[in-house]
């Protein structure tokens, strides 16, 4: 197994990634690595597993397209270009979303026969044991029933080969009964019907995301990428109200001190931190996009994303389950 590592780009700087594939290399000895980035912090990981690839120039957030592809010079471009062509497995990377999936796109290509690929991540539920998908997350502004069903078989390909479970799945739309939803999600749940796709759970609504009743929550990426940021924000605005609270005197904090244990962990049940990074599924490699606030924990489990997709052999299953259809 071979995975490729952009270590540039994430607000926390080479710092957090480099403390996040260090604590990777040592948990996985069996996996070769290609880091991409400034070889003299770098230089401390060269291994005979280890190769280091020099890159000290970071994919601008703001690049337009054409600057994406013709740019060679950053860490970025010099990961996926090495995916490519020295036959890695996987890449991740905690940079520009966009400038990864128009790289990905152009150079490491779709599978035959899929439609779009989508960004999918589980994502915190108040289930702790309980994995629950959602996608697309952003890849696609548009989405056609067509795609949508490509989504749910993919999703589910992913969750037997990673969870090793038999997954249901449901869309999200504003309302459970039958008569809701917009006409794409209308017609996406006539397609399931009709196709007779097994573990159908109906519709969810997005105050139910994450209660973590349901495997897969399957929507277009224009919905799919605002029900996360409202998520994410959400979370931000809920952590801010606490730290006010627990820190306007000194009764609060003594307060703080009383239920700081509890409080920490019911606040990690709904971090993204262990859940690792967000795949571009349907590509011809595992693609993994890290969180770009990611610090070494969160950027460690992104490389563990790649390696589960990796050692399940997920792009050979989904070219079989679906791109071949």
């Amino acid at each position: 197994m071979k995975i490729v590592v952009d270590l540039l780009g994430g607000d926390l700087g080479v710092a957090a990634t480099y403390e996040g594939l260090n604590a990777f290399l040592k948990a996985h000895s069996d996996v070769n690595v290609i880091a991409v980035g400034p070889k003299n912090i770098l230089a401390p990981l060269e291994s005979k597993n280890v190769k280091i690839i020099d890159a000290n120039q970071v994919m601008p957030m703001d690049a337009h397209a054409l600057d994406i592809l013709h740019d060679q010079d950053s860490s970025m471009a010099k990961a996926v270009n090495m995916l490519v062509s020295d036959e890695a497995d996987a890449i991740v990377s905690c940079g520009s979303t966009g400038a990864l999936l128009t790289l990905a796109s152009i150079r490491v290509k779709k599978l035959n026969g899929i439609l779009r690929p989508a960004l999918i991540s589980p994502i915190p539920t108040l289930k702790p044991e309980k994995k629950t998908l959602l996608l697309d997350l952003g890849a696609s502004n548009e989405n056609s029933v067509d795609e949508l069903i490509s989504f749910i078989k993919m999703a589910v390909i992913y969750y037997e080969a990673v969870y090793h479970k038999t997954p249901n799945f449901a869309l999200l739309s504003n309302g459970v009964e039958e008569g809701k939803g917009s006409p794409l999600v209308q017609a996406t749940r006539e397609k399931i019907v009709e196709l007779m796709l097994p573990h159908f759970a109906g519709y969810i609504e997005s105050s139910e995301i994450l209660q973590g009743n349901v495997d897969i929550i399957v929507t277009d990426g224009f919905t799919g990428n605002i029900a996360l940021k409202a998520l994410e924000g959400t979370g931000n605005v809920v952590k801010t109200l606490l730290r006010e609270t627990f820190t306007k005197s000194l009764s609060h904090k003594l307060a703080y001190l009383l239920v700081k244990r509890d409080l920490k962990k019911k606040l990690n049940m709904l971090s993204s931190k262990p859940l690792g990074g967000a795949m571009f599924i349907g590509m011809k490699k595992v693609v993994v996009k890290a969180h770009g606030n990611s610090d070494a924990i969160a950027f460690k489990n992104a490389l563990e994303t790649a390696y589960m997709c990796v050692k399940n052999d997920l792009v050979k299953k989904i070219k079989e389950g679906v791109g071949d259809e």
